[in-house]
């Protein structure tokens, strides 16, 4: 007996629905991560210092976080603070 392209045969079982549960929550839980926060680094690594390099300083760079936070480094950060990392706000 043949059968037709338009008759499929589909069985499910507990252990498949399990199983393609599982896959799915884990590739949910990757796409957060993948969303997740950068690791910021240390005012060490970028060579943080609390008073500005002329002109350029936190509070007018685009990594700048008000109050006191920067998107790529760690800790407590000045607004007249400045580091490597600075990237002037266009």
């Amino acid at each position: 007996m043949t059968r037709s392209l338009h008759t499929l045969d589909i069985r499910l079982s507990r252990r498949g629905v399990l199983g393609g549960a599982a896959l799915a929550v884990g590739v949910g839980a990757l796409a957060i991560s993948a969303q997740a926060e950068p690791v910021k680094r240390s005012q060490k690594v970028v060579s943080y210092q609390d008073t500005p390099k002329g002109r350029a300083r936190c509070d007018n760079c685009s990594q700048w976080q008000p109050p006191e936070a920067c998107k790529t480094v760690a800790g407590v950060i000045k607004p007249s603070g400045w580091c490597s990392v600075y990237a002037p706000k266009l």
